[in-house]
């Protein structure tokens, strides 16, 4: 037993985490990280919640201090009460999912990753827990593919039926090889729709000038409809 204890006790010395820091941090992210520490150090579950406090702080320390002393230790309710508080629910995983955009230096297949644990947490929030493997990669399919440009599009299209795996594999080669076609620090950017928005100039009328939206029209999957 002491043997357990001090390897224990070590583990838990072990799990060395950045505060969560709820201004800068994204909440989703922190826990998938704070769990795979915990995984990774073999820290007791019946401890993540405690261990989980101790890199709390700002609003969600007092998600924490709010707690009754019964459901204090339980991480699941602890997880699901953070969870609520920064709007990570049903219709935040929803969004998130449907507005995701690939991040600069995110590889395709790190960006559909994250979007299937979005999809994943989306329908367990919406109550659905059976074996949906098909519907998520078709529409995670869908997904992708309207957040690429319209020449990978048709670059996609032209492979002809692809699987999820295929695509992002072929999203690869297309992206390594227009690589030396631009600059090294936006070799992605030109094939991926970001989240901005870019205006045009409409018409100048005497000092004010008046602006309009261009947004992009995406070309629809032959695939995924």
């Amino acid at each position: 037993m002491i043997i357990n204890g001090g390897r224990f006790n070590s583990n838990m010395r072990g799990l060395k985490l950045p505060p969560f820091n709820p201004d800068k941090d994204d909440l989703d992210s922190y826990m998938t990280r704070f769990k795979r520490a915990c995984q990774a150090f073999d820290v007791p579950p019946n401890h993540w919640s405690t261990q989980l406090a101790r890199l709390l702080q700002g609003a969600a320390l007092d998600v924490y201090q709010r707690m009754s002393d019964r459901d204090v230790e339980n991480y699941e309710i602890l997880k699901t009460n953070l969870l609520k508080r920064f709007r990570l629910t049903e219709g935040g995983y929803r969004k998130r999912f449907k507005q995701s955009r690939l991040d600069p230096g995110e590889t395709s297949n790190q960006f559909i990753d994250r979007l299937r644990r979005y999809l994943y947490k989306w329908r367990i929030m919406a109550g659905f827990h059976s074996d949906v493997e098909r519907l998520d990669n078709l529409i995670l399919r869908g997904q992708f593919f309207i957040t690429c440009d319209k020449p990978l599009q048709t670059f996609l299209i032209e492979k002809g039926k692809l699987s999820l795996d295929q695509m992002a594999k072929t999203a690869e080669d297309y992206i390594e090889a227009h690589a030396s076609d631009k600059p090294s620090n936006t070799s992605t950017s030109g094939v991926f729709n970001f989240k901005h928005k870019t205006q045009d100039k409409k018409h100048t009328n005497g000092d004010k000038t008046q602006y309009r939206d261009t947004k992009h029209t995406n070309t629809s999957c032959i695939h995924c409809g």
